[in-house]
């Protein structure tokens, strides 16, 4: 849906992560050191401090020799990224694992994903995990040009070179590596050289190397990278030899699958020291989310159990901070990392935690998990929370979560829960489900939102207005309910047309017309 006069309407507003993650999500660098720091610990730029709980040692049986035939695949997909053209498909957000985006754990990052082409040699790559890792790493300091290039050409902010790596502080290898990189990103910032102002960067091969082995190996390594206020930062080991060396003497083993497993599984045993340094509960929390994710992908057999053990243990409560201090990582995160899985003991696991937990973000992050023969019982679950929500929901984000992960999750089959919402729905659930049937289920808008046709009421004088002119901001009118309704349905149906412009008068002839439409059922 629209911005209006400069602003987001409620709707918009619902992009949260819970308890624990929610207030620190704001870090994004992590310590060279895992020992007491000076710096307050109720600051979110204060050093992380964390520690091992028994690390778990598996070995994996000796592999046989690559064949040349795979060895050559594999360096044919590095060559291949130099065909890459933008940053999407290839620069993943930090909760993201590029082989599960497909089939989701996230349906918020499906949402975003589904309509980005992505690149498939990264994603193939990515799915090779320790095999490619070898071929990755030697590519580092590759400069064959790709077809994307970042630029910057306002007068405001800037773009520079920067040598940033994400990092275990526990992991003694990586300590030892990175030992003096910035703890954060002001101390990244007085690092820059800032007369090397870049205006453009054509990023290379070996950049997007560096993403993808952050990726394999549970590190949000960034080769361009945005930061407030209009900077990007530009973290490229083809022009820094320094990080290409880092890179390598971290991750460069004669045995990779076993070096990545050891390192994944020294990431799922770290936990923060203290509940009074919050960057350290984010940080441990991040790198046991990100390292179930993996752990289960590239080695499902070794380590299915282990995170049963850890899923079976979690305290899935409605206090949402008590739960993840408890727990020693954000709840639902960690649900999300894991709900793609097909293992049958994970998804047995959550199946349980589906079907008892009292807790609507929970029930959201499981509901991806949903077998056959528990879906009704899902969605009666659903509409048992739907049920408890106050009729003016708007400030509350659970309600609309819910309704897209059941439209995500079920389709069509989303349909009673979505009528069960709207049954007597006031102004404020109308307004709600036009929001999500704009992202999911769109064929169901013509059922559902052409009773809201007739409403003429507006949907927030004071925030919600459109231009009567287009490319002209005044004047400005009131959206209604009704505008917003049509504007879905001729979205997610082309031939019932609808723009947002002119007078009311106007939009009426245009609704009058869709209605006709609908009625000849002629769309």
């Amino acid at each position: 849906m629209r911005e209006m006069n400069g602003n987001l309407g409620a709707p918009y507003c619902w992009n949260r992560v819970s308890g624990l993650i929610a207030a620190l999500a704001t870090v994004s660098f992590l310590s060279s050191k895992a020992v007491a720091s000076t710096n307050d610990p109720g600051d979110a730029f204060a050093t992380p401090l964390v520690q091992l709980r028994p690390v778990e040692s598996i070995k994996l049986e000796k592999q046989d020799p690559m064949e040349n035939a795979e060895a050559t695949r594999i360096k044919g997909l590095v060559r291949n990224l130099s065909n890459i053209e933008t940053n999407e498909g290839w620069s993943f957000s930090e909760f993201s694992f590029a082989p599960t985006l497909t089939t989701s754990r996230d349906y918020r990052m499906m949402l975003k994903y589904r309509e980005m082409k992505q690149s498939a040699p990264v994603v193939e790559l990515v799915k090779l995990g320790p095999n490619a890792l070898p071929y990755l790493l030697d590519a580092l300091d590759d400069q064959t040009p790709t077809k994307f290039v970042a630029e910057h050409h306002d007068m405001i902010g800037g773009m520079w070179f920067s040598d940033e790596m994400q990092w275990n502080p526990a992991n003694v290898v990586e300590a030892k590596v990175l030992d003096g990189q910035p703890k954060n990103p002001f101390e990244a910032f007085q690092r820059l050289d800032h007369k090397k102002n870049l205006s453009s960067y054509r990023v290379k091969v070996g950049d997007v190397c560096f993403e993808i082995i952050g990726q394999i190996v549970g590190r949000h390594y960034e080769a361009v990278r945005y930061q407030m206020t209009n900077c990007k930062y530009i973290n490229s080991p083809t022009h820094d030899t320094n990080l290409v060396q880092r890179v390598r003497s971290i991750w460069s083993s004669p045995n990779p699958a076993q070096h990545l497993l050891d390192s994944l599984l020294l990431d799922f045993a770290t936990r923060g020291l203290s509940i009074t340094n919050s960057p350290g509960l984010v940080l441990a929390s991040r790198l046991q989310t990100r390292a179930a994710t993996r752990l289960l992908y590239y080695y499902p057999q070794q380590t299915t159990n282990l995170i049963v053990q850890r899923l079976r243990h979690l305290d899935i409560g409605t206090n949402s901070i008590e739960r993840n201090v408890t727990n020693g990582l954000g709840t639902t995160e960690f649900i999300d990392a894991i709900a793609w899985s097909k293992e049958p003991a994970i998804r047995a696991e959550l199946q349980r935690v589906l079907l008892t937990t009292a807790d609507p973000e929970i029930l959201r992050a499981a509901i991806m998990a949903t077998e056959a023969s528990n879906e009704q019982k899902v969605r009666n679950r659903v509409e048992d929370f739907i049920s408890q929500l106050t009729e003016t929901d708007w400030g509350s984000l659970e309600g609309r979560e819910l309704l897209l992960a059941s439209g995500w999750q079920f389709g069509k089959g989303a349909r009673p829960t979505f009528e069960h919402y709207m049954r007597n729905a006031n102004l404020q659930r109308r307004l709600r489900m036009c929001e999500v049937l704009e992202e999911v289920c769109g064929d169901l808008s013509v059922d559902l939102l052409s009773p809201l046709l007739p409403d003429t009421r507006p949907a927030d004088e004071d925030v919600w207005t459109y231009p009567v002119v287009p490319n002209k901001d005044e004047p400005r009118l009131p959206v209604r309910v009704c505008d917003v309704a049509a504007e879905v349905i001729s979205k997610n149906f082309p031939r019932l047309s609808f723009k947002m412009q002119g007078t009311h008068k106007e939009l009426d002839q245009q609704i009058q017309k869709m209605r006709e439409q609908i009625a000849r059922h002629d769309y």
